[in-house]
């Protein structure tokens, strides 16, 4: 949990296995190839070295817009002049202004999942909604508990009262036979 939360608040992936996942947000990556992707997709991609990258992958690296870090899912469309790759989503009409280099490369697309739209549009749009009701049914939950916990131990206590209880009765039984024993024997040694 505290990795996915340093994850997110870095917009770094969050690899399990070499693998993680990401929601297209946007329409910049539209187009007729096979590896385009649709706003509302579910990106698979796989954590990889630079080295691995070739023209026409596509691939996820860090970016910034308004002084705030982003990850970007384009293609790789040619060799950078300064050094690194020229990317462009498939929708865009120019390559991006600043290249993919070592440095905030993340990883390369290898599937995608379009079945989930409707949730990964819910889960993108409507965060607060999907916390709001994670925190009710976690709400629920605790309560529960807490209600469970309470029956289990007042059910331990009243058992225990019995227990105690009975063992007073038996001792005042007890107690009571002794004595009658005891009067009958005085008695007894009267006579």
């Amino acid at each position: 949990m505290v990795i996915g939360a340093r994850a997110i608040r870095q917009n770094e992936p969050l690899f399990i296995g070499g693998y993680s996942f990401s929601i297209v947000p946007t329409d910049s990556m539209v187009g007729d190839n096979p590896d385009s992707l649709d706003p509302w997709d579910i990106a698979i991609i796989r954590k990889t070295t630079f080295d691995e990258i070739e023209i026409g992958d596509v691939i996820v690296f860090q970016s910034e817009i308004n002084n705030k870090p982003i990850l970007v899912i384009h293609r790789v469309v040619g060799l950078h002049p300064d050094g690194g790759y020229e990317t462009k989503g498939d929708h865009n009409t120019s390559v991006d202004m600043n290249p993919v280099n070592e440095t905030n490369f993340k990883a390369i697309y290898t599937a995608k999942i379009t079945f989930l739209k409707p949730i990964a549009q819910l889960a993108a749009v409507q965060k607060n909604l999907i916390f709001g009701v994670l925190s009710v049914l976690l709400l629920g939950m605790v309560v529960s508990e807490t209600i469970h916990i309470i029956k289990i131990t007042k059910k331990s206590q009243e058992e225990k009262l019995k227990k105690e209880q009975e063992e007073r009765i038996k001792e005042a039984l007890y107690q009571e036979v002794l004595q009658e024993e005891l009067e009958k024997k005085e008695k007894s040694n009267e006579s």
